[in-house]
């Protein structure tokens, strides 16, 4: 009887450890991508294909993602608990910041849909010290979120303005959504940021970025007759 209660112990902390041993850091699932990295954040192109799923990882910085199609169903499931409810897709460039600095959690993410699941997902690297300096403003812009270590905006040019030119105080990360558009602004720092794109720059496809740095005015014009669609995170 004891060994037969000692044999169901040591398969419970086996099971235990295997569960916990599942966890990965965010950046160790293969799901998560990491497509750029400085000092101050992290860029990763996140991925899960229809029907799949992400490993059980962990998130220890801020992070903003945006999506990148016109959406698929998932659910998510954090350790210990049973799945989730079925969360409606998102949009394309659909925002959503979550604060997890100080607080790390860990999920794991399913497609339940029929399309990929695609982010653009941006990590504050800052443990604390957040910018609070003002939002900027321009012509076509928008802020649509925010929170202590981000701000987005949504950039929408089309006939009626297509060009616009602000200042952001911290860096910022320039995506395109959709369309065709020009960024012009200064590249003095473009090699101390490489391999990061600075400076003119032309986005023609959809998920390609900028990097403005902070303090940088920067111009964005919108190229042929297609409307353009552009998402600014600001890293604050």
């Amino acid at each position: 009887m004891i060994a037969t209660r000692l044999l169901g112990f040591l398969f419970l902390a086996a099971g235990t450890t295997a569960i916990l041993g599942a966890q990965v850091p965010v950046t160790e699932d293969p799901s998560h991508k990491v497509t750029f990295e400085n000092a101050q954040l992290r860029i990763m192109n996140v991925n899960v294909p229809p029907g799949g799923m992400s490993l059980d990882h962990r998130h220890d910085f801020d992070v903003v993602t945006v999506s990148m199609t016109s959406g698929t169903a998932t659910r998510v499931q954090t350790p210990g608990q049973p799945a989730g409810p079925n969360r409606p897709a998102r949009p394309l460039g659909d925002a959503s910041v979550n604060e997890y600095t100080g607080k790390p959690a860990s999920h794991r993410v399913e497609n339940i849909g029929k399309t990929a699941y695609q982010l653009f997902a941006v990590e504050n690297l800052k443990k604390s010290g957040w910018s609070t300096t003002p939002a900027a403003t321009g012509l076509a812009t928008k802020m649509v979120t925010e929170g202590r270590a981000f701000r987005v905006y949504d950039v929408r040019l089309a006939r009626a303005t297509s060009q616009t030119a602000h200042t952001h105080a911290v860096p910022t990360i320039v995506i395109l959504m959709s369309g065709k558009a020009m960024s012009d602004g200064p590249d003095a720092q473009a090699k101390a940021l490489a391999p990061a794109p600075v400076g003119l720059r032309q986005l023609d496809q959809p998920g390609q970025w900028i990097y403005v740095p902070a303090g940088d005015t920067h111009h964005v014009v919108r190229l042929g007759t297609t409307d353009a669609h552009v998402v600014e995170i600001e890293i604050r």
